[in-house]
């Protein structure tokens, strides 16, 4: 099976480049596994992940020159086993947040593939944990999923489909084909409607003055929920549940902007997410590189109710999700040459440009490390330009977890993570329940089976003793 590529994918090539132009740049995303369980120590992490790197072939590719080309190959020398290193820490869990906050500013070496699993322990006699982290020109979100399925998901390998590069008359060397058949068939509606979002995308969002420096070191906040919160939200109100994780976030932003913050000029201006939309084929599982791209997307930030913001956030993400749409930013992927995407890259390092999300993904799968169970999984993206903060939505077992990446000068203003997690809840009492009676005593019916607030969102953290 063909695993690598002749070349970086224009995106790719805009994440090596912006690093090689910003050395303080640190363009990682992964996942921190919570696992249950005595440490066994590093060796048997080495020797499962060893065993199981077959399973994600992209993982033995680094960046290479050949003359004037970067390209992707084989490392000749990869050893899967030099990619686990280990961390010992002490005093319980608010060692393991600071930890976590240090690695998120750590590079990791250009001179082998680029990705590596920290082993942190030491803060409990029953739990430890696993950071994996790969740098964004070889992954995205979607892959970085793929790879902790393979490296660590319970199962059978998910076996690999042929590789279109290698069937007849596919997009690869192999076969004879029209390599413009495809843009053809795009259809001009949605084309218009890409052009009318680049064109909005040069509009400011929506953004405030902290009147303080940003110091470029970051702090991971996270809170999960019920994953039926959402879902059932969703269900009611005729949209997605990343769409009540988008409405819910605007809220939450809402409560945490402190008075004193001036919005930077622009009457009723609206705030925007970069919402990703994945590109890639089935048949691309393994492939190196980035197969996602980007839509400005409105979070009705002024609505009424939060219910309509939910409303109206499936409104504009639903055209999104259009095949039609994919295929136009499939093709920009293919055909636009590197210059520009790295000119709309570079853009988009501009806290006025929009916030910076993943989506809500979702792991299909339990994880386990050997017989130790993965109970939790928290994403992490990274900071770039002048942007506050970057958001991450993933599901994992029954829990939709947001994480929130935070420049450290934003240390005192308070826990957005939590903020959100609350704004899901009253989203999802006031549509399931209907809204309290603010004359009776105890405010929202608790329905039987469901807990309060506190007990089902748990702020990263708050639970490392890190919350301020």
């Amino acid at each position: 099976m063909t695993t690598t590529v002749p070349s970086p994918n224009a995106v790719d090539g805009c994440f090596l480049s912006y690093e090689r132009d910003e050395p303080r740049f640190r363009p990682y995303v992964g996942a921190v596994l919570e696992v249950t369980g005595s440490c066994p120590g590093p060796g048997p992490v080495r020797e499962q992940i060893a065993e199981r790197v077959g399973r994600m072939p992209s993982l033995a590719c680094k960046v290479t020159r050949q003359g004037r080309r970067t390209v992707w190959e084989l490392d000749p020398g990869f050893d899967p086993r030099r990619h686990v290193h280990e961390i010992v820490v002490e005093d319980g869990l608010p060692s393991l947040g600071r930890a976590v906050d240090a690695l998120l500013g750590e590079p990791i070496g250009a001179g082998a593939p680029r990705w590596g699993v920290w082993l942190i322990h030491g803060y409990s006699p029953d739990g430890y944990a696993l950071f994996y982290r790969a740098h964004h020109a070889a992954q995205d979100g979607q892959a970085v999923l793929d790879a902790l399925t393979a490296l660590f998901g319970v199962g059978p390998a998910v076996p690999p489909r042929q590789a279109m590069d290698d069937a007849p008359g596919g997009r690869g060397t192999g076969g004879a084909r029209d390599p413009l058949a495809w843009v053809r068939n795009i259809p001009a509606r949605a084309i218009a409607q890409n052009a009318a979002d680049t064109v909005r995308g040069l509009r400011s969002t929506l953004t405030w003055a902290p009147h303080r420096p940003l110091t470029g070191r970051t702090r991971l906040l996270s809170a999960a929920v019920p994953v039926s919160w959402p879902r059932d939200v969703a269900k009611a109100l005729g949209a997605t549940p990343n769409d009540v994780c988008l409405a819910a976030l605007a809220e939450a932003v809402r409560d945490w902007v402190p008075a004193e913050w001036r919005a930077r000029p622009g009457r009723g201006r609206e705030l925007h997410v970069g919402m990703p939309v994945s590109l890639r084929r089935p048949e691309e599982r393994f492939a190196v590189g980035n197969r996602v791209s980007a839509v400005r997307v409105p979070l009705s930030y002024w609505a009424k109710s939060p219910a309509a913001r939910v409303v109206a956030v499936a409104r504009a993400t639903r055209r999104v999700r259009t095949e039609g749409m994919r295929r136009v930013l499939r093709a920009q992927l293919e055909c636009f040459p590197d210059w520009l995407v790295y000119r709309f890259v570079r853009q988009s390092c501009a806290a006025s440009s929009a916030v910076d999300t993943s989506g809500l993904l979702r792991v299909p799968r339990r994880l386990a490390v050997g017989a130790d169970p993965v109970e939790g999984v928290v994403p992490t993206l990274f900071l770039h330009g002048d942007h506050l903060f970057a958001v991450s939505f993933l599901s994992y077992q029954g829990r939709v977890r947001v994480s929130f990446t935070v420049d450290r000068a934003l240390d005192d203003v308070g826990d957005l993570a939590a903020l959100w997690a609350g704004a899901v809840e009253r989203l999802w009492r006031d549509v399931t329940v209907g809204p309290a009676d603010p004359l009776g005593p105890a405010g929202h019916a608790r329905p039987a089976g469901h807990a309060g607030h506190a007990s089902h969102s748990d702020s990263y953290a708050s639970r490392t003793g890190e919350n301020s």
